[in-house]
């Protein structure tokens, strides 16, 4: 190990008919070239039961060999280790994914609703030897090692947990027999590959859920796992799918939010290298969890898929270069989706074939970018990293758009790291800042631009209305303490989640109301859960399926959207804030090319109002092109 940096098992979606592809060498190659020490695998399938999506790598299948042969070479001849992690999700899927479940009891999964066939003694055997086979087949590959994945609700946390098994044989019961699928797991993986070959175990250590794992319970586990002298680190994770927003806490959570539960663990079983996880942001918060001797070796996910040289920019003491992940969590609701990975602050992942190095302009040109956003600051240093000459206008007086607005709002004040990400790239690069300037055609014109990037956002308005007028309807709501307050969410994303809450935390009665089946449907659901929670623990009402059809002597009325003839009233209303209704500020663009400029660009919501990753992908498309 060059440094205690393990990139953590991530799905990149780049898998095709069950084995790596170039794309797949490409990604793990970035990353591997970005300094990390270990590289976990994305969660490789040891079992036809559980072949899952369409993109997933099948382990236990020998084709996998050659290409996954490839991507070990390609990470070790960075420097990395590479670890491949071994998986049966178990219970813990759709029945679109997967038609049959398999799990220790036929108790459906709380998460997707699937009730599972209750696996037989000789099936239990069959997927302990498919463990193996897996194993065998990552060191044919030239994997240092394999991760056997006993975490998060998968199918061996299932067997070891009694939230999930209730069986009434040798597998079920008491500890030491729930603990036996496991054990045979280990031991079938260590007969099979030697003694010469890393084998880690992924443990759940608290499920969060009435009934299941808690951390008396699983540093017992640790031990026992432990004794059998089969397992060379531990990397220590927690939840299942039922409390799945625990994988992946957001900004609702603290920084190293799981760790002093992780170092319980670590305590227990002194003679095994311990990893912890969980919103490790920078370099110093994983040094100090390091010297307070709380793990061995930080794991990292989000954070290097917002970063890959987050290694590296840490080594050389350039802290301050880093991307940080704002932790939205778009990453996941990606894959889970069967989309390639994807960032909304690194554009580049998924696109490393594309764009494998950074190529200067043969001729630099002279670029204008319109709009401080984090689309146009994006562009802005994309084409100044090429060597262009670039010019950027910012009408207000601070660059980051609305980003900028997040900052005063708890928890989700870390978006606007993104913008202050940007803005030192700004500054770094020399880009020639024209701040609190109004950009027009006149003036754009007079700069000689060779190509113009226009960033210019999109307009939020409040809609009119039906009624007297008796309640005025906002897009930013100044309200105190005290007032009634109705958030009509047209969006269902973060905009709509920070208002609604920065309402509540300021004392506000807040009642949501959104048109759509459910309340912010478009978050990513690991952090809709977190906030949902947050919103009941505000007694925030929500209405869901309603729309404002007017406004009558301080009352608002509601009708239901699927049943007009359902009415309900609110009364003594001080406020509305209506969230989602924007148009995009295009008519500059259409300006210059009338003044006969073609090199004109428009992103991100001056093309259409959409989301953060939306315009920083657009931008660095757009800088890339010139």
């Amino acid at each position: 190990m060059r440094n205690r940096i393990m990139r953590l098992a991530t799905t990149t979606n780049t898998g095709e008919d069950g084995v790596a592809t170039e794309r797949t060498v490409a990604l793990y190659r970035r990353i591997a070239r970005g300094g990390t020490g270990i590289i976990v695998t994305e969660s490789m399938r040891v079992h036809s039961s559980n072949a899952g999506r369409d993109h997933a790598l099948l382990l236990y299948r020998k084709e996998i060999v050659p290409g996954l042969a490839r991507v070990a070479e390609a990470v070790r001849a960075e420097g990395a280790l590479f670890i491949a992690q071994l998986n049966h999700g178990g219970r813990q899927h759709h029945a679109s994914e997967i038609p049959t479940l398999w799990a220790p009891s036929a108790i459906a999964c709380p998460h997707s609703g699937g009730v599972p066939h209750e696996m037989t003694q000789a099936e239990i055997a069959d997927v302990v030897k498919g463990f193996a086979t897996a194993a065998l087949h990552a060191k044919e590959a030239g994997c240092d090692g394999v991760e056997i994945h006993g975490a998060q609700g998968h199918l061996i946390q299932e067997f070891v947990s009694l939230f999930s098994n209730k069986r009434e044989d040798d597998y079920g019961g008491s500890l030491d027999h729930r603990l036996r699928f496991a054990r045979e797991v280990l031991s079938a993986v260590r007969e099979s590959v030697g003694s010469d070959f890393i084998v880690g175990y992924r443990m759940g250590v608290e499920e969060f859920t009435r009934g299941g794992i808690t951390i008396e319970e699983s540093t017992d586990a640790a031990q026992r796992l432990a004794a059998i002298g089969v397992i060379d680190y531990l990397s220590l994770a927690q939840g299942n799918f039922s409390t799945i927003d625990t994988h992946l806490p957001d900004s609702h959570y603290p920084p190293v939010t799981f760790v002093d539960l992780h170092a319980r663990v670590k305590a227990a079983v002194p003679g095994v290298p311990v990893a912890t996880s969980s919103r490790i942001r920078t370099p110093e918060e994983a040094e100090a969890v390091v010297a307070a001797g709380k793990a061995d070796i930080i794991g990292l996910c989000r954070a290097l898929i917002a970063d890959p040289e987050w290694p590296e920019k840490a080594l050389r003491g350039a802290s301050e270069d880093i991307r940080r992940c704002i932790c939205c969590n778009r990453c996941w609701s990606g894959v889970v989706a069967n989309k390639r990975l994807a960032c909304a602050v690194n554009p580049t992942v998924g696109f490393e074939i594309e764009w494998p190095t950074f190529v200067r302009a043969d001729r630099p040109k002279h670029v204008v970018v319109i709009g401080g956003g984090p689309g146009g600051m994006e562009a802005a240093c994309t084409a100044a990293e090429r060597g262009h000459r670039v010019t950027l206008f910012e009408k207000s007086s601070k660059l980051g758009g609305k980003l900028e607005l997040a900052r005063h709002f708890l928890p989700y004040h870390e978006s606007s790291y993104a913008a202050d990400d940007l803005s030192r790239r700004v500054a770094k690069l020399g880009v020639d800042v024209r701040m609190a300037t109004a950009a027009t055609c006149e003036s754009v014109m007079a700069e000689a631009p060779d190509a113009v990037i226009v960033a210019t956002g999109a307009a939020v308005y409040a809609p009119a209305v039906a009624g007297d007028g008796s309640v005025p309807v906002v897009t930013y709501s100044r309200s105190a303490a005290g007032a009634t307050v109705i958030v009509m969410d047209e969006d269902g994303y973060y905009w709509a989640s920070c208002m609604t809450e920065a309402l509540a935390r300021r004392g506000c009665k807040v009642v949501y109301v959104t048109r759509f089946l459910e309340a912010l449907r478009e978050l990513p659901e690991v952090s809709r859960i977190s906030t949902l929670r947050a919103l009941d623990e505000l007694n925030v009402e929500l209405r869901v399926n309603m729309s404002i059809d007017r406004v009558e002597g301080g009352t608002v009325i509601l009708r239901h959207y699927y049943n007009s003839r359902r009415e309900e009233r609110l009364p003594d209303v001080s406020e509305i804030v209506w969230v989602g209704a924007q148009r995009a500020n295009d008519r500059l663009a259409h300006e210059l090319r009338a003044a006969g400029l073609t090199a004109v660009h428009v992103i991100g919501d001056a093309q259409a109002p959409r989301r953060l990753g939306n315009a920083i992908a657009e931008g660095h498309r757009a800088g890339r092109s010139i």
